[in-house]
């Protein structure tokens, strides 16, 4: 009769166990998984600039704004109304 209370109480225990440990594993896979890295992640990881930083010093992975210029740009040759509005 002990034996069988034994096999039962070790059969829920290790029942309970592994329910919520893969429950706890899946959680995890589940979120490598689905995990998207920002667009400048490698930026943050590499040279993260000091602007990026918010006030408790974790970088903020915000939206952000790139502009890129042609070799040879010379910003005194800017003339306003060469950009391209929206309503254009």
């Amino acid at each position: 009769m002990d034996q069988v209370i034994y096999t039962i109480l070790f059969s829920v225990l290790f029942l309970t166990v592994g329910v919520i440990g893969g429950w706890l594993a899946a959680e995890r896979y589940i979120a490598i998984m689905t995990y998207e890295p920002h667009d400048f992640e490698e930026l943050f990881e590499e040279n993260p600039h000091p602007e990026i930083f918010d006030k408790e010093g974790n970088i903020h992975r915000g939206d952000y704004l790139t502009l890129n210029f042609e070799p040879g740009y010379d910003p005194d040759k800017f003339n306003p109304e060469d950009l391209i509005s929206p309503d254009d």
